[in-house]
């Protein structure tokens, strides 16, 4: 959260509920001030504000359902009562939001695409011919932090979708050299002779990897290179403990298709907001 803190320019806090002493539940927020008002953001940094929840493991499921319902209204009604603008993007184990339309909040339903590492993905006959056309050319994967070669991917993907993110690269650069040295993230690259040619960014939490940033070089994409990398970041992910994988996104047509194609699991998360 200070990483992304200091690369958004926003303030990171820890919205908490207690039960008596003991502590319930925690949602992450990012604060940003306009005209002298309050809001809340969804930086690109962290794809999600998750929500924690620690519940007795003896309550019964209609317990924990009730709490959880309780905590989400309590949440809710102090978004309302200190933020003039609210937004915040829910993980998708987050699937009960009852709590935050019943206190008068938005819930936008989104969507990713996710696979347990453990799965044999497949693919629709066309994506596989891409795929095999990708293993011909002897692409390989490997796991190396080379910033460079990302940043010079990224950057001409950027260009080419004349899109912006929010932020400087020297920014973004400073926060993926922060995250990797507290151990949270992994460069996961596709080479060929040497050079990467498709490079993902892995933003890991216990067993989980978040494939929050792709570049893939434009040449490459036409034989396949990216529908390849995604194969063997399940395989080698799996080999480094990593159980499951979200891939990030599934509200944009072209890269929902792409998706798809492969085999990934379709699944909600809400965008909360007023």
């Amino acid at each position: 959260m200070q990483a992304v803190e200091k690369l958004h320019n926003l303030e990171a806090r820890q919205l908490k509920v207690f039960k008596g002493d003991q502590l319930i539940a925690l949602l992450p927020v990012y604060e940003k001030k306009l005209l002298g008002y309050k809001g809340l953001a969804c930086p690109a940094g962290s794809y999600y504000q998750g929500l924690n929840l620690w519940l007795e493991d003896s309550s019964p499921a209609p317990r924990k359902l009730l709490d959880t319902l309780q905590i989400t209204q309590t949440l809710a009604e102090y978004l309302k009562s200190h933020y003039h603008r609210i937004q915040l993007n829910l993980s998708p184990e987050t699937q009960d939001i009852r709590g935050f339309t019943w206190s008068m909040l938005k819930a936008k339903p989104l969507y990713t695409f996710v696979s347990a590492t453990e799965v044999q993905l497949k693919p629709l006959p066309d994506e596989r011919k891409k795929i095999n056309l990708a293993v011909s050319k002897g692409y390989e994967f490997s796991w190396e932090l080379d910033l460079d070669a990302f940043f010079a991917l990224f950057k001409a993907m950027n260009a080419r979708k004349q899109r912006s993110l929010g932020f400087t690269y020297p920014g973004f650069r400073l926060f993926l050299e922060e995250l990797s040295q507290a151990g949270i993230m992994r460069q996961g690259n596709l080479e060929k002779n040497g050079k990467i040619i498709s490079s993902n960014i892995l933003l890991k939490d216990g067993n989980k990897a978040y494939t929050v940033f792709r570049a893939t070089d434009n040449e490459a994409l036409k034989t396949g290179a990216s529908s390849l990398h995604s194969l063997r970041l399940l395989e080698y992910a799996k080999a480094e403990g990593i159980t499951d994988m979200d891939f990030c996104g599934g509200n944009v047509k072209e890269v929902a298709r792409f998706k798809a194609a492969l085999g990934l699991e379709l699944k909600p998360f809400y965008q909360i907001n007023n």
